[in-house]
C-alpha cells in the first residue's frame, strides 16, 4: 500500500516531481519465448522415460513361415529421468509509517470527495504517488524473476549446465552436451579475419551434427557484434562484383580498396546475414540482452550479458526432434508448478502479508519454475571472435 507524507511535509507543502531513471538496458528475453517455453506440471517433481534407441538400425529379413524377431533394445541405455521445480520469490516491505500515512491520506481524500469539497492540499497526488511506487516495486520484482529464468536458460545453453550458489542454496545441473561441441573454433578462422569462411564453418557444423545425431541445424543465436563481423570475409565482398586490388585478400585492404558498403545500397551486415541464411538454411537470432548488478555500498553499475557476444549457439531443427522425442518437453521447457498463493495454479503468483506487524505490510511476487533440456547434446557452440 502507498505511503503518505509526514506532518512536517504537509506543513511545508513539499512537491514530488517524480523519479529520475537511468536508460533501461536491452532486456528482450528469448528464454521462455523461444528456447524453453512454460510447461505447466501438476507437481514439483516430474519424471519421464528415456531410451537411446535400437542397438541396430536395420530390420532383419525372415522367411515367409518364420517368426519375426523381437526388436533388440539395450536396457543399459534406457531409464527414467527426473526434474524438480524450485520456488523463486522476493518481496518488498512497507513500514508502518508508510502504510499509516497512506491510509490517512486516502481517508481525507474520500471524505473530501464525499462532501463534494476540494481538499486544500494535494492529497490526491500524495495518494497516487505511493500507488505508483508500489506499482514500480511490483514491476521490478517481476523483472528480477524474469531475469532469473532467463539466466538459468541461457546458462544452460552457454555451459550445458546451471550452477547456482547464493550462500544458502547450492546446486548444479548438467544437461550433457559433449565437450567437443562447446566453444569450438571455426575451421575457417575467426570471423573478424578477411580470410574467414562463415558459410563453410556453418555447413561443416551442420554436416557434423547430421553425421553424429541425424539432425540438421535450424537456428543460431548470436550477438550483433558477431553478425557485423560476417561481412569481413573476402567471400562476401566478392559477391558484390567489385574486384579488389591485388594484395587486398587475406589481410588489410590495399590502399584504394573500394568498400561496397559505401557504394551499393543495401549492402552491409544484414545483406551478409541474409546470404548466410539462404545458403545454409540456418536462421540467425540477434540477442544482446543484459541484466544490471551493483554491489551493496558501491556506485558502480555493471551490465552483465546473458550470453557471450563472441559466440554462435546452434540449435537443431524442430522438425528433426520429432523423430527423437514424443514428450511434451521437446528441446526444452520451463516447468512451472502450482503454488498456494496463486490459488494452486501454475505460473507467477503474488501475496500480501500484514499479520505479523498489523501496521506494516509485505508484498511479494514469485514463481515455481525450472528449465529442463532433454536434447542439449544436439546443440553446438562456436567461438568466432576473440
Amino acid at each position: 500500500m502507498p505511503p503518505f507524507p509526514s506532518q512536517d511535509r504537509l506543513v511545508r507543502k513539499e512537491v514530488a516531481l517524480g523519479t529520475l531513471r537511468e536508460i533501461e538496458p536491452p532486456k528482450t528475453h528469448i528464454g521462455t519465448r523461444l528456447l524453453a517455453p512454460f510447461l505447466e506440471v501438476a507437481s514439483d517433481d516430474v519424471i519421464f522415460d528415456y531410451a537411446r534407441g535400437l542397438t541396430d538400425g536395420l530390420a532383419p529379413a525372415r522367411a515367409e513361415d518364420a517368426e519375426s524377431d523381437l526388436a533388440q533394445k539395450d536396457l543399459a541405455y534406457g531409464g527414467v529421468g527426473r526434474a524438480s521445480v524450485i520456488d523463486w520469490a522476493l518481496k518488498d516491505h512497507y513500514d508502518a509509517s508508510d502504510v499509516t500515512r497512506y491510509r490517512e491520506s486516502l481517508l481525507l481524500q474520500q471524505q473530501a470527495q464525499g462532501a463534494n469539497q476540494a481538499f486544500p492540499l494535494t492529497v490526491g497526488s500524495m495518494v497516487d504517488e505511493f500507488r505508483q511506487k508500489v506499482a514500480r516495486d511490483d514491476a521490478l520484482r517481476r523483472r528480477k524473476l524474469d531475469n532469473r529464468l532467463e539466466w538459468m536458460i541461457t546458462q544452460a545453453l552457454e555451459t550445458s549446465a546451471i550452477s547456482y550458489n547464493d550462500g544458502k542454496i547450492k546446486f548444479t545441473v548438467d544437461y550433457g552436451r559433449p565437450a567437443g561441441q562447446t566453444d569450438e573454433a571455426p575451421a575457417g578462422g575467426l570471423w573478424s579475419l578477411t580470410s574467414s569462411d562463415p558459410i563453410g564453418d556453418i555447413m561443416a557444423v551442420d554436416q557434423f551434427m547430421y553425421d553424429t545425431y541425424g539432425v540438421h541445424l535450424g537456428r543460431a543465436i548470436t550477438s550483433r557484434r558477431v553478425l557485423n563481423n560476417i561481412l569481413n570475409s573476402d567471400r562476401f565482398i566478392a559477391r558484390s562484383g567489385i574486384a579488389l586490388p591485388s594484395g587486398a585478400a587475406g589481410g588489410s585492404p590495399a590502399s584504394g580498396t573500394i568498400d561496397p558498403m559505401y557504394i551499393i545500397d543495401g549492402w552491409g551486415p544484414n545483406a551478409a546475414q541474409q546470404i548466410v541464411e539462404r545458403t545454409t538454411g540456418v536462421r540467425f537470432i540477434e540477442y544482446d540482452s543484459v541484466y544490471r548488478t551493483r554491489p551493496i555500498g558501491s556506485n558502480t553499475v555493471t551490465n552483465n550479458r546473458f550470453l557471450s557476444d563472441n559466440k554462435v549457439y546452434f540449435l537443431p531443427r524442430e522438425e528433426d526432434l520429432a523423430e527423437l522425442d514424443d514428450t511434451q518437453i521437446g528441446f526444452g521447457k520451463t516447468l512451472t508448478s502450482p503454488h498456494p498463493e496463486g490459488n494452486f495454479t501454475s505460473g507467477f503468483y503474488e501475496w500480501e502479508r500484514d499479520t505479523v506487524d498489523p501496521w506494516g505490510t509485505d508484498r511479494g511476487t514469485g514463481i515455481k519454475a525450472f528449465p529442463v533440456f532433454l536434447h542439449m547434446d544436439l546443440t553446438y557452440t562456436m567461438t568466432v571472435l576473440a
